[in-house]
């Protein structure tokens, strides 16, 4: 069966094929002859007519989901509609027939053979979104780039006009934060005046796209003082009276100096910045004082502090309070002036205790074995006696009460009082020969003005000036 078929379709295949192309040709000469009915798709561009309608109503809008693209379908004969493009149709948006404030209705209209094929009835819409347009006025703030040429900083700073009125979308203009004009100062030395755009930032400080909204005005002149700086010290007074037993110690702060900036001719004028005494007062203060003192409101007229932040300064007053303490000094430390000459002196104790008032911090520092002293027995003669201590003291130190110190007073050459009979008639040529030699070199000293004394003897006995 399949043989017969095959060979019944392969019986005279040239014939065959030859009817099929005959068979084509044919159709396509009465498909041109009788130029049939048909539909095409075309796509074209939607232009806005009375475009301003909406803003003159205080309206903004924006055309939304790429709705001013329109694609629709023709039908008309095919030998037209292959003639045609899409330019060759218009298609249109009237903003005076907007409907719900959300679209408006697209007319497409054939430029070409406009009687002989028909746009099909669908209606497009052009999607806009609508809100108000809204006009707003902006402060313009001035703000630099760059840094000005070493031992300068700036100064002043001033624009003109200082409003910039924003208009647009409400949505857009209400997103303004800020109106900026930026000018450039690197390596400035001198005053300078600049024509510049401003700049819109939003809330978060980004730069906002302005393609939207329009301006009352394009540029701004912008002007920069250029000013000399100076660094100069600080000067703290005080005031006040402690309670007593209490002493100032002094005033520490940081930083010691600051960079002040001015013309040239005030700089000059000032080397310190004096902050007034009744600012840090001392009266009944028993502990440090410590307070942030503001400089900026005792800088002279004309100038200002280079650095805001070096405006608040920590200041500290120091206050200490005295301390009594009682320590030992060796009374071989202290000198027995005015002894007579026939006499020998010798303390009683070895350690003599005084007490002394001071700041902690400089008792703890004393070394009382090196303390000195001395004691006046004018006209004093054989015998024990009390005597007033004068202390050599450094001036950080006082002493609490008088002390006193016993003293024996002896016959030179005696031992406790007690004199060696076989030595009697030496020790008394012996003491004459002295007393003569210590009355010449009286004399001498008398004469010379010198008054020296010699250095201490061992622990027990009194160290006595040279006579």
């Amino acid at each position: 069966m399949l043989n017969k078929i095959f060979k019944w379709m392969t019986n005279n295949l040239g014939l065959k094929i030859l009817a099929v192309i005959f068979a084509s040709v044919l159709w396509l000469a009465v498909v041109n002859i009788d130029d049939p009915k048909t539909t095409r798709t075309f796509t074209t561009t939607v232009s806005v007519e009375n475009n301003d309608y909406l803003t003159e109503n205080g309206k903004y809008y924006e055309i939304v989901n790429n709705s001013n693209t329109v694609t629709f379908k023709v039908s008309g004969k095919r030998s037209y509609l292959e003639r045609m493009s899409n330019i060759d149709f218009k298609a249109t948006a009237d903003l005076e027939l907007i409907e719900n404030l959300s679209r408006v209705p697209i007319e497409i209209t054939p430029q070409r053979y406009g009687g002989y094929v028909t746009v099909a009835s669908k209606v497009n819409y052009l999607e806009l979104h609508v809100e108000d347009l809204v006009s707003k006025p902006f402060m313009i703030a001035v703000e630099t780039e760059g840094e000005v040429m070493e031992r300068h900083a700036l100064g002043e700073t001033s624009v003109s006009p200082t409003l910039l009125r924003v208009s647009g979308p409400a949505s857009l203009v209400n997103s303004v934060d800020k109106a900026v004009a930026t000018v450039n100062v690197e390596g400035m030395s001198q005053d300078l005046t600049d024509s510049v755009i401003p700049i819109l930032y939003d809330k978060d400080g980004k730069e906002m796209d302005s393609k939207d909204l329009s301006f009352n005005i394009q540029n701004v002149m912008v002007s920069v003082r250029i000013l000399d700086t100076k660094e100069v010290t600080l000067n703290f007074q005080t005031t006040g009276t402690l309670p007593a037993g209490y002493e100032y110690l002094g005033i520490e702060y940081s930083p010691q100096t600051v960079t002040v900036k001015g013309t040239s001719a005030v700089l000059n004028t000032i080397n310190s910045i004096t902050v007034p005494e009744a600012v840090l007062d001392l009266t009944d203060a028993v502990d440090d004082i410590k307070k942030e003192v503001d400089i900026s409101s005792y800088l002279p007229s004309g100038v200002t502090l280079k650095d805001s932040k070096q405006a608040k300064i920590d200041v500290v007053v120091k206050i200490e309070k005295h301390e009594r303490r009682k320590v030992q000094i060796p009374t071989a430390n202290i000198t027995v002036n005015n002894l007579g000459a026939r006499y020998d002196a010798k303390f009683l104790e070895d350690m003599a205790e005084v007490e002394l008032e001071g700041l902690a911090s400089e008792l703890n520092e004393l070394d009382a074995s090196a303390l000195t002293g001395s004691i006046d027995v004018s006209g004093m003669l054989e015998g024990e006696h009390k005597v007033s201590l004068q202390l050599n003291l450094d001036s950080k130190f006082t002493l609490v009460k008088n002390t006193v110190v016993t003293i024996d007073i002896v016959p030179k050459g005696s031992d406790s009082g007690t004199q060696d009979p076989d030595k009697g008639e030496t020790d008394k040529e012996d003491a004459d020969q002295e007393e003569a030699s210590e009355e010449d070199s009286e004399q001498k000293d008398t004469n010379t003005g010198n008054t020296g004394n010699t250095a201490a003897p061992s622990s027990g006995v009194a160290r006595k000036p040279n006579q």
